[in-house]
């Protein structure tokens, strides 16, 4: 497999600690695979080379064309689409899902809008995680699994998805974990 190369653009989350945790980490399976909040395309590249059929998602206009661009440059197919959470994939079912999904309390930092819908998850950093797991049953086959990034600095929450953590990194301002959801 070659090296993925990516082409950051204005207004895009760019490749960061949770990115590269999820892309390295993320255990080998086939299959079709939907990721949600596609952002530059990092992820959805890794797995189109590992022969996963991918679909990419994101509600930022910028990130359609940062992930379309990008794996267009390093020859992946993927198919990547314009929406919110499920909306584009109405009665279809994956047998993967993945997301790095925002999971930060909102803060001041951020001006530019397109970037804090790609970081904050709500008031307290894990409603946009919730609402993904409440949807995400309708759109996954049996035995499915969804795999998401966790932040230490979400607040905890209680889910009847079984929850297994892969791999976790510590930094100096927090903790995160690449989690398996499970059935």
């Amino acid at each position: 497999m070659g090296k993925i190369q990516i082409k950051n653009f204005d207004g895009v989350y760019e490749p960061a600690e949770d990115s590269w945790l999820m892309a390295k980490h993320i255990p080998q399976f086939q299959g079709s695979v939907l990721e949600i909040g596609c952002g530059s395309g990092i992820i959805s590249m890794h797995l189109a080379q590992r022969g996963n059929v991918v679909t990419a998602i994101d509600i930022n206009p910028k990130a359609v064309e940062a992930t379309k661009f990008n794996s267009k440059e390093n020859d992946l197919e993927i198919e990547v689409l314009e929406g919110d959470l499920f909306s584009c994939v109405k009665d279809r079912r994956f047998g993967t899902i993945v997301c790095n999904p925002p999971y930060l309390p909102p803060a001041d930092e951020y001006d530019d809008p397109e970037l804090s819908l790609a970081v904050e998850g709500g008031p307290t950093g894990s409603e946009f995680t919730l609402k993904l797991l409440k949807q995400a049953t309708d759109y996954l086959e049996n035995n499915g699994s969804i795999y998401m990034i966790l932040s230490s600095r979400m607040k905890e929450f209680e889910t009847d998805w079984n929850k297994e953590i892969i791999k976790q990194e510590k930094y100096f301002f927090e903790r995160l974990n690449l989690v398996r959801f499970s059935r």
